[in-house]
Order: C-alpha cells, then sequence, then structure tokens
C-alpha cells in the first residue's frame, strides 16, 4: 500500500506561531501540476529577496539574500554547529487522521531515528537520501514509490514537497520570524546539469505544490 502525505492549501502559511503539522495535497492536484510541463522556467525579475534551496544527494542546505543582509548571501543554520544537513527526515504520523509531523531533518532525524525503539518504529517515516531515486529517468513519475526505511511506501513527488516546505518554514518563520512572506522571494531550487527531462520536472512539480 502507498500512503499519501495529504496537504492542505493555506492561504498564509507562514503566519501561524508554533505549527509543527505539515500538509501534503493528495493525488488529485498532479492533474493541475501537468499544466506546467511545458511551460519555460520563469525568469527571475532584480529582487532583493532570493533564497535558494540545495536539495543534494547527500545534504540540504539553504541560502538566501534580503535588504537586510547588505547584498551579501547568507546560510541558513540548519543546525546548531552546521549550515548544512543530511538529506534525511523523520516524520510522525497522527494518531487520527492523515497529518504528520516533523520530528527532525538532518543528524537530529538520524539520532532521533537510532533512538526509537522498535515497537515504537511503526509510528514513524524516515527517509534518506530520496534524491537518488530521481535518476531512474526511464520509469520516473507522479507513481514513483520510495519507502520508508521503517517500512510503508509514499509517492516519491510528495516527500520532496513535505521536504521544500519544511525547509521554506524554516527560513520563513524559524529564522527570518515572518518577518518576509514567500511571495516577496524569488525562489531558486538546484538541479544538476546531467539531470535528464523527467527528473527537472518532477522537482518543479515538487515545488509548485508547495507555492
Amino acid at each position: 500500500m502507498v500512503h499519501h502525505i495529504n496537504f492542505h492549501v493555506d492561504s498564509s502559511p507562514y503566519n501561524h506561531k508554533n505549527s509543527s503539522w505539515l500538509y501534503l495535497r493528495d493525488h488529485c492536484h498532479y492533474q493541475e501540476l501537468r499544466r506546467y510541463q511545458n511551460q519555460p522556467a520563469p525568469v527571475l525579475k532584480r529582487s532583493n529577496c532570493i533564497a535558494a534551496i540545495d536539495f543534494g544527494t547527500s545534504s540540504l542546505s539553504v541560502a538566501y539574500t534580503t535588504p537586510t543582509t547588505g547584498g551579501g548571501v547568507k546560510v541558513l543554520p540548519l543546525h546548531s554547529t552546521m549550515e548544512r544537513v543530511p538529506n534525511s527526515i523523520l516524520i510522525m504520523k497522527e494518531q487520527e487522521g492523515n497529518q504528520y509531523r516533523v520530528i527532525g531533518i538532518g543528524h537530529q532525524a538520524q539520532s532521533t531515528y537510532n533512538g526509537i525503539a522498535k515497537e515504537d518504529a511503526k509510528e514513524f517515516v524516515y527517509f534518506e537520501r530520496i534524491k537518488l531515486l530521481l535518476q531512474r529517468d526511464k520509469s520516473l513519475n507522479h507513481d514513483t514509490e520510495v519507502p520508508s526505511l521503517n517500512g510503508g511506501s509514499y509517492y516519491l513527488i510528495e516527500v520532496i514537497a513535505f521536504t521544500i516546505k519544511l525547509l521554506k518554514e524554516k527560513l520563513l518563520t524559524d529564522h527570518l520570524k515572518g518577518v518576509y512572506k514567500s511571495t516577496d522571494f524569488d525562489w531558486v531550487i538546484t538541479v544538476p546539469a546531467i539531470w535528464k527531462a523527467r527528473a527537472r520536472r518532477m522537482m518543479r512539480e515538487a515545488a509548485y505544490m508547495v507555492t
């Protein structure tokens, strides 16, 4: 059985204080996303606010610039002592409904997952290095699954979108304290130059899912 990480479109998702629950849209929204497939990539306009997400095979990082940085580029501290963290995420399933709460990313996700008792593991979902699946160009589509390391399968595009949404929230809410909205930024997501069209499209559509 493949699980959906459903999501709910919130018109102001970054205005909620102490919001730890994240939601992803369900599969029916993929029809809407297909209209983006044949559109050219947007051209960045001159902006005072730019954020770039590096969704790497082994690590994650976020860099940004705003008027308060004086034109300089800052890197979001995703860990108390590190700017880059492992590409791993640990989430916990709510008892009722289909909501998922982030427990941690990077080193925090890894250490917490390693400390979970076997009998409690079914309450959690853990992913690591999921970007490797994007190299399967011929078989890559919206139904491509990614297995959680502790059991269960999820749709890859939803897990990518979930992670991107978390990184955006960490920048806008946790770090910048809600001073800026998502729409204030030009957003950039890095992709390898060697990627084929299917992988580029999936990353792009995952990003559209959290706009």
